[in-house]
């Protein structure tokens, strides 16, 4: 996920207290939700003041944001479609890469026909970029976990989809390696324990389970995609 780039010239990065203070300009339900999806955290508030001017300093001399004449902070073009995202999301897709205990996050937000792509750069920041339409997050998603997958024995790939229906029952899905090299996937239905379901799984599974659940909510069986 680390390739991702917002073009061929440059990669746009925003911090995760500049994502912050992006939602904390327009509170709306949807922003708290996707902050809580992503997993902001706010600075203690005896910072809040001293962190705050660091990131509209910080934003200001990038070129993302301007003061107007009477001192509100305006964001430029970007910043604007980014936030406006960010705080109208609709649907949240959060991706971890896990080996061992290094672990990397990757968030698609949608926000009507807006899709956004964070992908975490390092542990506070992350890579923003634009995907074409929601019909191509699926293949998006199946290179990247199939990428990951391919690349060595006992690694994990988990899924959640969150609606704006649902906000508090997120739709999960795995994907692991065994240590034998073996496929499996973990889905719906939880058994007596709260333990996923687990199923046998190939590439063409793999592409057929993550479009189910991006397009229509669904955790299932590979066997019955």
């Amino acid at each position: 996920m680390s390739e991702t780039t917002a073009t061929d010239e440059q990669v746009t990065i925003y911090t995760a207290y500049e994502i912050d203070f992006m939602l904390g300009l327009r509170d709306t339900e949807n922003g708290r939700i996707t902050r809580e999806q992503v997993g902001l955290r706010r600075a203690p508030e005896a910072a809040q003041e001293f962190v705050t001017a660091a990131v509209t300093s910080g934003l200001r001399a990038r070129g993302k944001v301007e003061r107007s004449e009477d001192g509100q902070w305006l964001l430029g073009e970007e910043g604007q479609v980014v936030a406006s995202a960010l705080t109208a999301a609709d649907r949240w897709l959060g991706i971890a890469l896990a080996e061992g205990e290094a672990m990397r996050m990757a968030f698609i937000i949608k926000a009507g026909e807006a899709i956004l792509m964070l992908t975490q750069d390092e542990l506070d920041s992350f890579v923003v970029t634009a995907l074409p339409g929601s019909q191509e997050v699926p293949a998006s998603v199946s290179d990247i976990v199939l990428a990951f997958l391919e690349g060595g024995n006992e690694r994990t790939v988990s899924l959640r989809r969150t609606d704006i229906s649902a906000p508090h029952d997120p739709v999960p899905l795995m994907f692991h390696v065994e240590a034998d090299g073996s496929w499996r996937a973990g889905h719906l239905p939880l058994d007596a324990e709260g333990i996923l379901s687990i199923s046998e799984v190939d590439a063409d599974g793999v592409r057929e389970t993550t479009r189910a659940l991006w397009a229509d909510g669904v955790s299932r069986s590979p066997a019955s995609a």
